[in-house]
């Protein structure tokens, strides 16, 4: 299997499709250039490692650029924030 062909081909500026969900979740991500995943928190610790494309990860205080490939953000619990992609981007949050 390859993680990039898991993934739908989609209009939808945010799309998402789970792959593992038992004591842990890994969730594929797909953002087209210049959509947003609005602000919201996670309720665990978390990794989101990009897979392609470029995206910008902010919370309050800090903004980390996601710009090549298995770049990644350790993403804290109960710590509001949002993705934003600058151009299509495919991404994998583990928590």
């Amino acid at each position: 299997m390859n993680l990039l062909e898991i993934m739908n081909a989609t209009e939808k500026g945010v799309s998402t499709q789970n792959i593992l969900k038992e004591k842990a979740s890994v969730t594929l991500m797909q953002l087209k250039k210049d959509a947003v995943l609005k602000e919201h928190q996670s309720m665990t610790n978390a990794m989101l490692v990009l897979l392609s494309g470029k995206a910008v990860y902010e919370e309050k205080d800090r903004t980390e650029a996601l710009n090549q490939s298995m770049d990644f953000v350790r993403i804290p619990g109960h710590v509001t924030h949002k993705l934003t992609a600058l151009e299509d981007a495919q991404l994998l949050l583990i928590q």
